[in-house]
């Protein structure tokens, strides 16, 4: 990196000097200030339904803000958690009730200054008072916004009021003024800007939040930055890169913008200056030989630190403010192809084959989503071998902790705007709120380099296409003058640096299929949804942005929640956590080729959680072995409750044996044996034999050593050969495997497996609960070594997928189930083979020493063998 040279957008050219006011400044002019008004407000209940508790009208309760009113409840003792039991509906009288929030502040004037009320986000339908007198309203969960306040202000003691009046209500009120319009769900989500995911989902439960869900503060300034919106161009060889900072004041005639970049190294790299004119200030700063940031495992991630100032006329700083950037470039290829038309993410200049996850909203209470959980969930995607996460539309807009954990940790964020799976009315009142919610997210998301794709919604297109839409429809907007006009148009204006697709799953036009494989984005749902995981293998898409397979959250999490019943399909309350729809038979049927289904209790637990993390890594891995394919987002990463969902963390942030599974399937260079014409769920090879696909998503060419092997159950080799491959960077190279090795003698008595660089994978010719495998016989010792406990297995007989469950044997070790963690899960033994799995605790604190009792063993170490014979 070098100094660029000095620009002016006005006259003069001055650097910032960083001492916040220059040396002949005339301080009379007062600069910004802002005071919090967050910490301990009162909550008060107006009004309600008749199945309101009893006493929560009497006095005034605390409630922190930012929060909810569910916290607040909970808190003060008034609710119960709505996770555990049958909570859920005993907490709805919540959603449909009024509420108050009120709270004192001092204020002092200054003079020469307007002040203002601020909230970053109010949920949803509100007023706002101040010493009594109304200054604002809300409408909008996603919208920051900002109210004059100073002539109801009085210097001393003042009041803040917000009341919320029932976001349900405000929802049906809506509904019935402009008609229904159809959703997946008997709930008017689509009838107010709010979480969609509050009324309900087919993963999360039933809880219509209010409350100061955002920060709230005065802001008195004489002027003021409101925000800055780099925007950043790399020449065609990325030897220069072109940063125009885009400043939006509200300043006196004749004030002054100065901005100054610094290098990820700490020194200058380029300034500028200009007069603030009208609103914004645009100044191009241009940064010779950057340093470039580059996703997970392709680059490093330096981020340079971009400072704006803003002068008065008289030299005072009013007001000071500073973003972090990356200089990358971005891009979409939509090149035709021989079965339609591909779509693949480019960064600076290189195809990025996408590892990723969905992310829902990782509580049901948004004020619980700490940063320190957020960033604990980019960690295990990280730590996972993912590279991208898509932020679903039926949540909220990410805030910075999780953006800045991405751009930090080089983890690329697909943005839905936020509409998920229903008709949206296009009505004026709503089109106004979507451009300002809009255009607030694009400004402030703005300067995240990991910000890589702006998406118009989710499954909107795909429900006016399949689910029967048109007769409810009629002649009525549905959205997509969202999706075409409004949204394209906001980032036109503010952002055209990045990408933006009208929705996902998308096929390049509003009236071609969705659903199709043969251009753009696909959601592939039909292997859950109607048949088995083999059949993830019908399809050759270009990209796939859904797909996945459910099972249950960690024995410890449902236990806590289920009130002594135990797991599985008998009981009621695992029914309830399980919001799919003809969820428990579609768990049920996706057992059935593959192990006899188990009733209740622990074998139904293993294997269903078992089967979800076979299902989604073939899924995964057929697709990452397709050239065409540009990459797999799974559904999804985490939860928002205890449940049985698609997660691969569960939502105590217990890794499920799925994760496991996907960070091998994710693993940037993967050797993985598909049929090469694929078969049925009781033959998945087929009838033209197997290949082995080496997948090569890093920086350097892969040349491994490569053993395949085929052996008996019972653990005799029977062909062996040795493969030499070479697969370039960002490559894969396919090798059909000698039929002599990989063709089986008895597809029910034998194994196919395969050795890249010591990792491996296997092949089994027939589904599990056919497989003529003997009886499993192991032993499971114990030691400490360095603090951790070692859990050394060793097979006697075939052993495949041996599981971990660290959340089993944490209570003997005096610790809550999350605490404890596990290296490795999922792994094949041979007869005779053993493994050592290292468990250590999350905070790196030294395990106590204490036995495991043999039970407890037992039900914490198993392998898919114990269900099939």
């Amino acid at each position: 990196m070098t100094l660029s040279t000095e620009i002016s957008t006005g006259p003069g050219s001055d650097a910032p000097t960083g001492n916040g006011v220059r040396a002949d400044a005339d301080t009379s002019t007062p600069s910004a200030t802002r005071h919090d008004l967050g910490g301990e407000w009162r909550l008060t209940w107006l009004a309600g339904p008749d199945g309101t508790p009893a006493g929560v009208g009497d006095a005034a309760l605390p409630a922190q803000v930012p929060g909810e009113v569910h916290t607040a409840l909970l808190a003060a003792g008034h609710l119960t958690d709505p996770d555990v039991g049958l909570g859920e509906p005993a907490q709805d009288w919540v959603g449909r009730s009024q509420w108050s929030y009120h709270r004192s502040f001092a204020f002092t004037p200054v003079p020469g200054a307007r002040t203002d009320l601020v909230a970053d986000g109010l949920d949803t339908v509100a007023e706002v008072y101040v010493n009594g007198r109304h200054v604002g309203a809300a409408r909008d969960q996603h919208l920051a916004h900002r109210w004059p306040v100073d002539d109801v202000l009085e210097p001393g003691d003042n009041t803040v009021e917000v009341r919320f009046a029932s976001a349900w209500d405000a929802a049906l009120a809506h509904e019935r003024a402009h008609g229904p319009l159809p959703s997946p769900y008997d709930e008017p989500y689509a009838h107010i800007r709010k979480t969609a995911a509050n009324f309900g989902w087919d993963w999360g439960p039933h809880y219509v939040t209010a409350g100061i869900w955002r920060g709230i503060r005065l802001e008195t300034y004489a002027g003021r930055i409101d925000h800055i919106r780099p925007l950043v161009r790399l020449d065609a060889d990325h030897g220069a890169a072109e940063l125009t900072a885009y400043v939006r004041v509200e300043a006196p005639a004749g004030s002054r913008v100065l901005v100054e970049l610094t290098g990820p190294d700490g020194r200058l790299a380029a300034h500028a200056t200009g007069e603030a004119a009208g609103e914004e200030a645009a100044l191009t700063l241009t940064v010779a030989n950057p340093e470039l940031w580059w996703p997970v495992g392709l680059g490093a991630q330096p981020l340079y630190r971009l400072t704006a100032r803003l002068d008065a006329p008289d030299g005072t700083v009013l007001d000071e403010t500073g973003v972090r950037v990356g200089m990358r470039s971005v891009a979409v290829d939509e090149t035709p192809d021989a079965l339609g038309t591909r779509w693949a993410l480019v960064v600076n200049g290189r195809t990025v084959r996408v590892r990723g996850y969905n992310w829902i909203p990782d509580d049901t209470l948004p004020s619980r989503e700490t940063p320190r959980r957020v960033v604990a969930r980019i960690d295990q995607a990280v730590a996972g071998n993912a590279n991208l996460l898509r932020v679903w539309g039926g949540g909220h807009f990410a805030d910075e902790h999780f953006l800045d954990a991405c751009d930090e940790r080089g983890v690329l964020v697909w943005h839905d705007f936020l509409f998920a799976c229903a008709a949206y009315c296009e009505d004026e009142e709503t089109a106004a709120l979507v451009t300002a919610e809009a255009e607030q997210a694009v400004a402030r998301m703005s300067p995240h380099p990991s910000l890589v794709v702006w998406c118009g919604g989710n499954e909107t297109v795909l429900g006016r296409h399949h689910w029967g839409w048109a007769d409810q429809i009629g002649e009525r907007g549905w959205g997509a003058y969202y999706y075409l006009d409004v949204l394209p148009g906001v980032l036109a204006r503010l952002d055209p640096t990045r990408p933006y697709v009208p929705n996902s799953p998308w096929s390049g036009t509003l009236d071609a299929d969705p659903a199709a494989d043969t251009h753009g984005l696909s959601h592939l749902w039909d292997a859950w949804n109607e048949a088995d995981y083999a059949h993830y293998r019908d399809h050759d898409p270009s990209f796939v942005a859904e797909m996945g397979w459910c099972g249950p959250a960690a024995w410890t999490t449902l236990e806590r929640v289920l009130g002594g019943e135990t797991p599985g399909p008998a009981s009621p309350l695992t029914r309830h956590h399980l919001r799919a729809i003809d969820g428990m038979h579609k768990l049920t049927r996706g057992l059935q080729p593959h192990v006899p289904t188990p009733a209740e209790g622990a074998d139904w637990h293993f294997a269903t959680q078992l089967v979800q993390a076979r299902a989604v890594a073939a899924g995964v891995e057929w697709l990452r072995s397709r050239e065409r394919c540009a990459g797999a987002v799974v559904w999804q990463l985490n939860d928002c409750w205890p449940a049985i969902s698609w997660s691969a963390v569960d939502v105590a942030g217990i890794e499920k044996p799925l994760w496991y599974a996907l960070r091998h399937s994710f693993a940037p260079r993967l050797a993985t044996v598909q049929p090469v014409s694929p078969g049925p769920a009781h033959d998945p090879t087929g009838t033209a034999g197997l290949a082995l696909t080496l997948v090569n998503d890093a920086v350097g060419d892969w040349t491994p050593e490569v053993s395949v092997f085929r052996v008996s159950l019972d653990g005799r080799e029977l062909a062996r050969t040795r493969l030499e491959a070479s697969c370039p960077a960002n490559g894969l190279v396919t090798l059909p495997l000698d039929p002599a090795v990989a063709a089986p003698a008895d597809p029910h008595a034998e194994l196919l497996v395969v050795e890249a660089d010591g990792v491996r994978t296997t092949w089994a010719y027939r589904p599990g609960r056919v497989l003529t495998s003997p009886p499993p016989v192991r032993t499971v010792t114990t030691s400490y070594a360095d603090g951790a406990l070692a859990l050394t297995v060793t097979a006697e007989s075939l052993l495949r997928d041996v599981c971990v469950f660290p959340d089993r044997l944490a209570a003997a070790l005096d610790l809550p189930p999350y605490a404890l963690t596990s290296d490795t899960s999922l792994v094949t033994l041979l007869p005779g083979e053993t493994h050592t799995f290292r468990l250590t605790t999350r905070d790196g604190s030294a395990l106590r020493e204490a036995g495991i009792p043999e039970p407890v063993l037992r039900l914490a170490v198993r392998s898919a063998e114990e269900l099939t014979t």
